[in-house]
């Protein structure tokens, strides 16, 4: 049976925080079920434990999260209504069935769904709710999980506990993201944390796919071993794509969809799918300082090199770089009209790659030369991290810990294997060549701080977007009179760490 329960905020009202049933527009939870017939876990490897002790019991405690994120892209990742027989699906279900039963808790999961203008923007609508909450004490919710970037700003307004602090919780754990305890840490601070327990650690990776078919009918080798030698730059890439090009029409005119083309893309700011080059070619923009704090490092200089190489890619002979909308370039591949594109890992589930007639491969995305040291990948800013809220008693804090120890740890052992050992790389892909660069790209991800602090950060994907989309390499320019703003913003962030002037 399913069991869908409605639970709260009819209204946002002067800093208060209405309860009611029947809002289901406002929350909706999703609670793992009960029937008896449950399959095994899957496990593909040894199993990674945690450390806590053997005979924990919470005598029936609720942990109930606050999802701030899209349901439609993160809807699978907490709870799960029954079993379908989707690998992925009965891994979640069964996982948070081994952690309720191992810890005698209830976990339910509540869904945040905007409408009507409700919140400014449904990405921020999750954090505008738990700042109201905490605000008023309300301490419905234990644990808050929503995207990297609005999660970020509630950790330096002071909306969150320091997760450095909660007993039995250890990030140094495999089971949690290295690379954004690394990257959201600072001055012994850090206020979200994500791993493997979000399919979105894997789904919001970016990455390439290419038409087998279409390299094959212009003998065209499977870049695989150019990647493993290093070689998979953006001149490969364009090289490859002036290869591939067909004017099919006989126009004289590249034409999304019409011509067959090597690459096309759409930079602009409403599109986020060159965002994975940011990555690839090694921008950064911060770094920490002897402290620990974070400080200014771009390299101007590196910054326009790329923009040079994008934009060389972009308006190559066999590339186009300002599609109508993401739809258009995303068709043409699925229809067979195009020899490369952008995607993030999520892309392999999507009904446009079950409706190719032909095969693809999965490529890191390229490097800007050869001299790169390594593929470095993206992880897009919508992956969820988790989060305790303020609000949280201090006596509450330790049981979190051994929630999210447990959750973590067995996410691990079970989701992990059944999204990236048997979807990923059994079902969504078909050769183990591209398998070996699903480990490359999954393997050497990295967030640059001013990405994941994108709702403050003047400088940021939002600002490659727009500086390949106008043409022209502005990127010396736009980074000069961005530079002092980006520097103030950058000293809120420390002094909300603790640094002093």
């Amino acid at each position: 049976m399913k069991r869908i329960f409605c639970v709260l905020l009819a209204a946002l009202l002067t800093g208060s925080v209405a309860v009611s049933c029947g809002q289901a527009e406002t929350a909706e939870d999703k609670t793992t079920g009960e029937t008896a017939a449950q399959t095994e876990p899957v496990e593909t490897e040894p199993r990674l434990l945690d450390d806590l002790p053997e005979g924990i019991d919470l005598e029936g405690w609720n942990v109930n999260v606050l999802s701030g994120a899209h349901p439609e892209v993160c809807g699978d990742e907490i709870c799960v209504e029954e079993m379908t027989g989707d690998v992925i699906n009965d891994a979640v279900y069964n996982r948070n069935l081994a952690v309720e039963n191992r810890l005698n808790i209830k976990l339910t999961d509540y869904v945040i769904r905007a409408h009507g203008g409700d919140f400014s923007h449904p990405d921020y609508a999750g954090s505008e709710m738990l700042t109201t909450l905490v605000t008023s004490g309300d301490t419905t919710y234990n644990l808050y999980t929503s995207n990297s970037y609005t999660t970020s700003a509630l950790g330096y307004n002071h909306m969150l506990h320091n997760l450095r602090e909660v007993e039995n919780l250890d990030l140094t754990k495999p089971y949690w993201a290295q690379y954004i305890n690394e990257t959201a840490s600072v001055n012994g601070q850090q206020y979200l944390c994500t791993g493997p327990m979000s399919l979105g650690y894997f789904r919001f990776n970016t990455a390439m796919v290419f038409n087998k078919r279409i390299f094959l009918d212009n003998s065209i080798d499977y870049p695989y071993q150019t990647v493993l030698e290093g070689g998979w730059t953006l001149d490969a890439v364009n090289s490859i794509a002036e290869q591939i090009y067909q004017d099919t029409n006989g126009d004289g005119t590249l034409e999304v969809g019409v011509d067959t083309l090597g690459y096309a893309t759409r930079a602009y700011p409403d599109s986020g799918n060159i965002d994975g080059f940011w990555g690839s070619c090694n921008l950064r923009t911060i770094g920490k300082d002897e402290n620990g704090f974070y400080k200014y490092d771009v390299n101007v200089d590196h910054f326009v090199s790329v923009v040079d190489g994008l934009l060389m890619l972009m308006n190559g002979d066999g590339s186009e770089g300002m599609a109508d909308n993401d739809a258009a370039f995303q068709d043409a591949f699925r229809d067979g009209k195009q020899g490369l594109m952008n995607i993030t890992l999520n892309w392999l589930e999507s009904a446009r790659a079950r409706e190719m007639d032909d095969e693809y491969g999965v490529l890191p995305n390229p490097k800007l030369n050869e001299e790169q040291d390594q593929y470095y990948t993206l992880a897009q800013d919508q992956f969820l991290v988790y989060a305790i809220p303020l609000s949280v008693g201090e006596a509450d804090l330790p049981n979190l810990g051994i929630f999210m120890e447990a959750f973590a740890a067995e996410s691990y052992a079970t989701v992990k294997p059944a999204y990236y050992e048997i979807a990923l790389t059994a079902k969504y892909v078909n050769d183990a060549d591209s398998a070996a660069m699903l480990d490359i790209i999954t393997n050497n991800v990295y967030v640059d701080p001013a990405i994941l602090y994108l709702s403050i950060m003047n400088f940021n994907v939002m600002t490659l977007r727009d500086i390949l989309g106008s043409g022209q390499n502005t990127a010396a320019s736009r980074i000069a009179s961005m530079q002092k703003q980006f520097q103030t913003n950058l000293d809120k962030i420390n002094e909300a760490y603790g640094k002093e002037k």
